[in-house]
């Protein structure tokens, strides 16, 4: 499973609810909704009360059952790399965390295309299939 900014707080989802996924990608994303909004500065609305979705990450990686792999680029202003370490801290092994530097959320598609993102799968895959 693969999932990419908020489709990693999708494919978190799916994977807590289907453990037989044999591995978890999450790319730029984030540990909560609300987290994300307070982060992005919108302090004056009553986001709890207006957010009928609260892609709650943070809460639902602690149940994984499955190896996940967290990548974050160092420079994202959208979605800081703090989240990403705190989903990292909250989940259960086998599990790892590829920070790399200088990609943000603009250029998320050249950190995929990285020598450093490459390796780093490289070994997660390598990882997901010794474990079988």
């Amino acid at each position: 499973m693969f999932g990419v900014s908020l489709g990693g707080a999708v494919a978190i989802n799916l994977a807590v609810k289907e453990p037989s996924i044999a591995g978890l990608i999450v790319v730029s994303s984030f540990t909560s909704m609300q987290e994300e909004v307070l982060h992005l500065g919108y302090r004056i609305f009553p986001i709890a009360w207006i957010l009928n979705q609260r892609f709650d990450s943070l809460s639902k990686v602690a149940s994984l059952k499955i190896p996940i792999l967290i990548v974050h680029g160092t420079s994202d202003k959208s979605n800081p790399a703090s989240m990403s370490q705190k989903l990292y801290d909250a989940a259960p092994p086998p599990k790892q965390l590829l920070l790399i530097p200088g990609f943000g959320h603009d250029n998320i598609s050249d950190m995929i295309e990285s020598p450093q993102f490459r390796d780093g799968m490289k070994k997660y895959i390598q990882e997901v299939n010794a474990t079988k």
